[in-house]
């Protein structure tokens, strides 16, 4: 699943795509409030993927604005582990 991470993480990077979140096992690309928030993938996996990205639908507290996760970042952990 790390392969297809990093593939996804690039291609979402190539794109322009700075921030992510997840909610309910989708990734969406993270905008401020009030702005159209895209989905880029459904985790099908029922969660393995992506587990470093907190799922905002795990909390009452938890918003997009206090979960977005760095592309940058996330491809960077994936190179190190």
């Amino acid at each position: 699943m790390k392969e297809l991470e990093i593939l996804l993480l690039k291609m979402w990077e190539d794109f322009g795509i700075e921030y992510i979140y997840k909610y309910k096992n989708r990734i969406k690309v993270y905008r401020r409030e009030g702005l159209v928030s895209y989905e880029l993938f459904c985790d099908l996996t029922c969660g393995t993927m992506f587990t470093d990205v907190e799922d905002t639908a795990n909390g009452d507290d938890l918003y997009a604005e206090d979960c977005k996760v760095s592309v940058k970042v996330l491809i960077e952990r994936r190179y190190v582990s």
